[in-house]
């Protein structure tokens, strides 16, 4: 991305989410990225220049906050904290001898809102600077800010989704609450959301004014690339004749603004959009067994996870949730998953199949952080920002688009298991399930292949259902603890003698070989294979 001084990724910053805390020499500064205070290993190897997020800093906590203003300068970055205005004069003082420009957050500001803010503005600076862009007169922050001053109200230019990507923030501007909380939250606020979606401003070639109660009037023009809405660009005014007049600007700012988006799209979501394609195909075994796909880098790590089923709670329940609502759930992970590897070097590809999402994280990447680290990061992140509990299990490193395929059916494997064994949330290594994988690829084929059975579990199951009896519970729990009576006839339930004499009985009628180490693992691999389960259940 291209540098940017400080004082004007500040000035990008303003309206209620940024501000100077300390100066440091700002004015010498110059910031080509974001990076997170809360990965040591990740800063130890940040190049100079970066904007340092202080996640979890707490800054009345001195010797916290003396450590991170060391690291600062140590890597010559700039640092950013979760700070009230004013700041308390504790905290005046100490960054005030600090070699290094502080900035300070609006604490009800999410980092993931800080730091995708100040990506989107270095790489519209990025977009602008390309010769192939065509675009001028600066970033898209500039733009609100020059159409700001020619019509003399505050703009306002959202994308699709709603979330607002530049605001002008020349000093006297007219503000009300909805703007103030569109910026601060860096979208459209929910109770406007139905007036900014209005159908008449959306099918207008021209601009429209609205005026919803309690606000100030404002003008919308819809921000288009031939037939492709790309967004829309909005003016709140003082008063109604304000706006007069202003329609061919807006119209003239739209086009403008188009060409902006266009090319902030295409720096910011094509690569990632041909990444994600390829991984998607590659998983669905659509891109042959040859060399990977474009977009797909090997040698990578690849990730699978999935909503937990909490504890205590059972997979009726699970499901009883709306299909639409664990979607939801699966893509703001899918997200948070692309943002921490973004954010620590990695250029994740990732995809959403079924009810799970895979992330592949390359391996010969920039990343100092081990991708172990990254994922424990990324569901503790989930947890407290999304308020779920996701199961994760990673490969190891695979080099082939074949050996993706078969990671994809290990993990695949791995997170059925895990949800049969009601395991809890967190994450899981695919190697060190390899047992258990093993195992339910032996009781499957069983369970498939007629030949590979001698028949005496069917006979037992039958047995069972004529006469009501427990021989394949008894028998499957006495092999499964390995001939200990006691800890079998404890996990059922019943008297150690009425365990021993159900045995007597099984050998006597089926002709069961206890004695016989061959004839007890096809006993154990059948009965097994007959409950359906790798982990099978139990009754008194």
């Amino acid at each position: 991305m291209t540098a940017m001084p400080l004082e004007q990724l500040v000035e990008a910053l303003r309206g209620g989410v940024i501000s100077l805390l300390s100066d440091g020499g700002a004015a010498q500064w110059r910031v080509t990225g974001a990076e997170l205070l809360d990965h040591p290993e990740a800063v130890a190897t940040t190049a100079p220049g970066h904007l340092l997020l202080g996640v979890g800093l707490d800054i009345a906590d001195r010797d916290a906050l003396g450590a991170a203003l060391r690291t600062a300068a140590d890597q010559s970055c700039a640092l950013a904290v979760k700070c009230p205005t004013p700041p308390p004069p504790e905290v005046s003082a100490q960054v005030a001898t600090a070699r290094v420009p502080v900035l300070a957050v609006d604490p009800r500001v999410p980092w993931t809102r800080v730091q995708r803010l100040v990506t989107t503005i270095l790489a519209a600076r990025a977009a602008v600077a390309e010769p192939s862009g065509g675009t001028t007169g600066g970033d898209l922050f500039s733009l609100a800010n020059a159409v700001a001053g020619i019509v003399g109200g505050a703009v306002a230019i959202m994308d699709t989704q709603q979330v607002v990507v530049a605001y002008s923030n020349l000093p006297d501007q007219p503000i009300d609450e909805t703007r103030r909380r569109g910026i601060l939250g860096r979208r459209v606020p929910e109770d406007a959301i139905a007036d900014h979606l209005d159908r008449e401003v959306w099918v207008s070639d021209t601009v429209v004014r609205r005026h919803r109660p309690g606000d100030l009037p404002r003008t919308a023009v819809v921000v288009r690339a031939g037939e492709d809405v790309l967004g829309s660009l909005w003016v709140a005014f003082p008063d109604e004749a304000a706006s007069a007049d202003c329609g061919p600007t807006l119209q003239e700012a739209a086009r403008v603004a188009a060409l902006h988006m266009l090319a902030l799209r295409r720096q910011v979501d094509a690569e990632q959009e041909s990444r994600d394609r390829a991984l998607r195909h590659a998983l669905e075994g659509r891109s042959g067994q040859g060399d990977p796909p474009g977009g797909v880098r090997l040698p990578a790590v690849l990730v699978g996870l999935t909503e937990a089923v909490q504890k205590g709670g059972d997979e009726e329940s699970w499901e009883a949730g709306t299909a639409a609502r664990r979607r939801a759930a699966l893509l703001r992970a899918l997200d948070l998953a692309v943002l921490d590897g973004r954010s620590l070097g990695y250029e994740p590809a990732a995809a959403l199949l079924g009810d799970r999402v895979y992330v592949l994280l390359p391996a010969a990447g920039s990343g100092s952080v081990s991708t172990g680290v990254l994922l424990d990061h990324l569901l503790d992140r989930a947890r407290h920002s999304l308020h779920r509990s996701f199961t994760a299990v990673d490969s190891p490193t695979v080099e082939t688009t074949s050996a993706l395929l078969a990671a994809r059916r290990d993990i695949d494997a791995a997170l059925d298991h895990l949800r049969e064994r009601r395991a809890g949330p967190g994450a899981y290594h695919a190697g060190d399930l390899r047992p258990e994988l093993v195992l339910r690829r032996l009781v499957g084929a069983v369970r498939e292949d007629a030949e590979l059975r001698t028949g005496i579990a069917e006979r037992l199951r039958a047995h069972d259902a004529e006469h009501a009896t427990d021989y394949c519970a008894t028998l499957l729990t006495y092999l499964r603890h390995f001939g200990d009576v006691a800890a079998a006839s404890g996990e059922l339930h019943i008297h150690q003698n009425t365990l021993r004499l159900r045995l007597r009985r099984a050998e006597e009628l089926f002709d069961v070989a206890l004695a016989d180490p061959t004839r007890r693992l096809l006993l154990t691999l059948e009965l097994m294979a007959l409950s359906g389960l790798s982990e099978p259940s139990t009754r008194g």
